[in-house]
């Protein structure tokens, strides 16, 4: 017969896996082997006059509350790593802008997603100046002031910027003047690499 110490044979896993002190987890070690890894192995010392389907039995008991306990602590929690990554593209609508007027224009991607590439159509661009490029909170331009939205238009080159990274639902959001008199609508995308 196995001998627990003070819990006799009949003693309740879940009162050994909450840890008595008089037993202590190195006591619970020798009975089920080590917590860490697989725990396949283990068996209750001094068990040799048992049968082998009650070892077996006892021993799945053990295993499955050792597996409650470690769920109890969060100790099954992972990271999962992305499943695909590819490029992807955001468009930023149209908007409407009086003469002279500004506007914030935000999208929301729905996966994870780092803008890497603003694109404005080369017709429009000339009317308009680039006055701030938000992700969340956080301004990607390293001083204020206006860049001329012709810098962004579709056949420029050398224009690939390492924004920070948008988490689903996070605001880009990009401010923009009409410096023309008259109204103007306001069309363009964001390209970049986003993972789900």
């Amino acid at each position: 017969m196995a001998h627990y110490g003070s819990y006799g044979e009949d003693a309740a896993l879940g009162d050994l896996l909450d840890g008595d002190e008089s037993m202590g987890w190195d006591g619970f070690t020798e009975i089920v082997g080590d917590d860490s890894g697989d725990d396949s192995g283990a068996e209750f010392v001094g068990d040799d006059n048992l049968g082998a389907s009650k070892r077996q039995a006892r021993s799945n008991s053990v295993k499955q509350a050792m597996q409650r306990k470690r769920i109890a602590a969060g100790a099954l929690l992972r990271n999962l790593p992305p499943r695909s990554a590819r490029e992807f593209v955001i468009g930023l609508g149209s908007t409407a802008l009086p003469g002279l007027s500004s506007a914030n224009i935000a999208v929301q991607p729905q996966v994870i997603f780092r803008p890497e590439r603003i694109v404005i159509p080369s017709n429009l661009a000339a009317d308009f100046l680039i006055t701030d490029v938000k992700v969340g909170k956080n301004s990607q331009l390293v001083s204020p002031g206006a860049i001329p939205a012709v810098v962004f238009v579709e056949n420029a080159f050398g224009v690939r910027l390492k924004m920070d990274t948008a988490q689903i639902a996070q605001f880009i959001t990009i401010s923009v003047t009409n410096q023309n008199g008259a109204a103007r609508n306001f069309q363009g995308a964001i390209i970049g690499p986003a993972v789900e």
